[in-house]
Order: structure tokens, then C-alpha cells, then sequence
């Protein structure tokens, strides 16, 4: 059977919805109907392969009467662009590589600023952002970094450290009395006082450690993470990290403290179960109002649920079976010389490819 003949069957397969016989077809009489159905019912494929002004005329005709029996309708709207899957992909694909730039920015920026060719013991944390940290120490010359020790403050950092080829170092070998010279760390949230929110990674507990065993701290982090008060940017809630037995109990106290959705954190994607620290515990995310840094005048710590960045932190490790909690507050280590929480520089890479520096001496600047 030639093509035209298979074409010819088809189209009359799917017009009339039955398989009738070629003389069936061309005697059967049809019933009348609207314009455009007519047109499209005669229509044979084969002559459209020889004659296509005949195929034109007839799809034109069919256009019209489908036209005319339907209400019209404007569209004025035709010329506004049109958001297709593909352009969003590559808007998102954009705003993630600028992302990805503006941490790069800043780790460079604050290497450069805070890391001495002199220093031995340099405390490297954990996040997104740090991968940038370790990119720019392993640009300076082999012969300076070969002098210095890494310091974890988990199996992330750890790989990246190992990956660079430097030399691994854990803070619990850290002789007594002896102190890191500088620790490189993101944050989830910065507020104007350098109070921060960590622990999005998991990893708050040995962050905290390494930070305070360091003379200085220098965060590193994206325009994304500068906050007026902490609660504000970071909806996720402060992590509080909990023996497991603990967890029912701490759940309970926080709802008293104010909390407005304390939850455990559950594990990765596609694996059931809470989320399990390096150290074996578990992550709680306590949603507060947004902490501030000073109370209004004749008001109290927790009073209708609203808290001070230092009030809740002391709070929070008074609960029994807490361990510790993502808030990083105090004082930095231009004011005490050991046990500092807060960084001595937050640099922040900005969405325009420039780089800010917020200290409590000078605020927010650009480099």
C-alpha cells in the first residue's frame, strides 16, 4: 500500500472514529455540522501532497470558521516576554553563580587580610564558603603554608584539608596554653553586633571550640547572610545540639522559653531518621522572635517570648541536655585574650563583585 493510501486511511480513522470500507466512505451521507468540522472532514491528505494551494485554501477556510464560531477574544498581552523553563533555569543557574563568586571574593579578601606568613596554627571551619577559604591559602607559596597546621572542626574541613595537601592538625593535640593564631568560619546569620547563627552544617559544637581556642576569628560568608537582628534572614531557627535521650525534654523547655516551632532536624534526603552529629547527637532548630541586643526599657529577658542574643544564650545551655547551641555571642578576640565567640571581621561578598567588612569599630564598609 503506497503512503497516500495509509495517510488517507488515517485520517479518516481519526475523523469518523470507526474504519469503514473506501465505498462506505465516499457514498455515506453526512449529517450537517459547523463550518469548520465540514472543511476538515473533506479534507484528503493525498491531494495535499499534490496540490498545496488546494491544502492552504482548505486549512483557511477551517481557521476562518473556527473564527467565527468561537467568542473573540483579545490579547493584548502578546508582546510581554514570556518566562519559559528554559530562560528561569538559566536566571537561577546566574543568581547561584553569583552567589558562588561573591563567597570566593570574600575568602580571598579576608586570607589575604588575616592570615600572617608567620602563623603556624590556623583553625579552618566548615560550610560552603570555607571551600573558598582553603582555595585561597593553597594559592600562597608552598614554602609559607608548608610551616602551618590545619585544624578541623569536622570530616569536611578535614577532607579539604587533607585535599590541599597540608599539614592536618586536631585541636585536641594542641598543647595547653598554646592558642590557634587565626580561625576561618562562615555563618548562617550576622547581625551589626557580629553576634552570629551557626550550625546549619551540623558541625556548631566543634565550630565553637575551634573558634574560641583561636586569638582571632574572621567570619566569611555572602551578602546573603547580613542581618538587623538574627531570626530575621535565617527562618530555619538556632541549632541546639542535644543528647539523644535528652530530646523529648528539650523540646518541652523551649516551647516554655518562647520557641515558636522547635523541631529535631531530620537526616539527608531519601534517609530516614533525625540528623546525627559528628559527636553522635542530635540537632534541634529553635525558631524565636528575632533576638535583639538590647531590651526595651521596663521589659525582661523571655518576657512574652522575647530575648536578647545573650539572654537566650545563656539560657539555652542551662537546659539539661544540651551541649551546645549555634549562637555565637560575647565578646571577640580584640577584647578578651581566649574563649572568644564572636569574629573580630565578618567579610561579606556582595552581589555587585565588591567585598564588605563589618566590625563593631567601623560597622559595615566596603574594601
Amino acid at each position: 500500500m503506497n503512503t497516500h493510501r495509509i495517510a488517507s486511511l488515517t485520517a479518516r480513522r481519526c475523523w469518523s472514529g470507526a474504519r469503514p470500507s473506501r465505498s462506505s466512505f465516499v457514498s455515506q451521507q453526512r449529517p450537517a455540522a459547523p463550518a469548520f468540522h465540514s472543511a476538515a472532514a473533506n479534507f484528503n491528505p493525498s491531494t495535499s501532497v499534490r496540490h498545496p494551494a488546494i491544502v492552504q485554501r482548505a486549512q483557511t477556510k477551517g481557521q476562518s470558521a473556527l473564527h467565527n464560531n468561537f467568542p473573540h477574544q483579545s490579547h493584548t498581552n502578546l508582546n510581554r516576554p514570556l518566562h519559559t523553563p528554559t530562560k528561569m533555569a538559566t536566571d537561577a543557574v546566574s543568581a547561584a553563580a553569583r552567589i558562588e563568586e561573591s563567597k570566593r571574593l570574600a575568602a580571598s579578601q579576608a586570607v589575604q587580610d588575616h592570615l600572617l606568613p608567620t602563623y603556624t596554627h590556623i583553625g579552618i571551619g566548615s560550610g560552603s564558603t570555607v571551600v573558598y577559604v582553603v582555595d585561597a591559602i593553597a594559592s600562597l607559596p608552598r614554602s609559607v603554608t608548608s610551616q602551618m597546621a590545619f585544624y578541623p572542626t569536622g570530616d569536611q574541613s578535614r577532607d579539604l584539608i587533607k585535599a590541599a595537601g597540608f599539614r592536618l592538625g586536631y585541636i585536641e593535640d594542641l598543647p595547653r596554653g598554646q592558642m590557634l593564631d587565626v580561625c576561618f568560619d562562615g555563618a548562617d546569620e550576622v547581625d551589626p553586633a557580629l553576634n552570629l547563627i551557626k550550625g546549619g552544617g551540623a558541625c556548631l559544637l566543634q565550630e565553637k571550640i575551634v573558634a574560641t581556642a583561636a586569638r582571632k576569628f574572621v567570619c566569611v560568608a555572602d551578602f546573603r547572610k547580613i542581618s538587623k537582628n538574627l531570626g530575621t534572614e535565617w527562618k530555619q531557627g538556632i541549632p541546639v545540639e542535644v543528647f539523644p535521650m535528652a530530646v523529648p525534654r528539650v523540646l518541652d523547655e523551649l516551647k516554655r522559653l518562647g520557641s515558636t516551632g522547635a523541631k529535631i532536624r531530620p537526616g539527608t534526603p531519601g534517609k530516614a531518621g533525625a540528623c546525627v552529629t559528628d559527636n553522635g547527637l542530635r540537632i534541634v532548630d529553635a525558631a524565636f522572635k528575632p533576638l535583639l541586643t538590647q531590651l526595651p526599657e521596663g521589659k525582661k529577658d523571655g518576657e512574652e517570648g522575647v530575648w536578647t542574643v545573650d539572654g537566650l544564650a545563656r539560657r539555652l545551655i542551662e537546659i539539661p541536655g544540651v551541649a551546645e547551641h549555634g549562637l555565637f555571642y560575647g565578646k571577640s578576640g580584640l577584647e578578651v585574650e581566649s574563649g572568644a565567640q564572636k569574629p573580630v571581621a565578618a567579610y561579606f561578598g556582595m552581589a555587585d563583585g565588591t567585598v564588605k567588612v563589618q566590625t563593631l569599630e567601623k560597622g559595615l564598609v566596603r574594601v
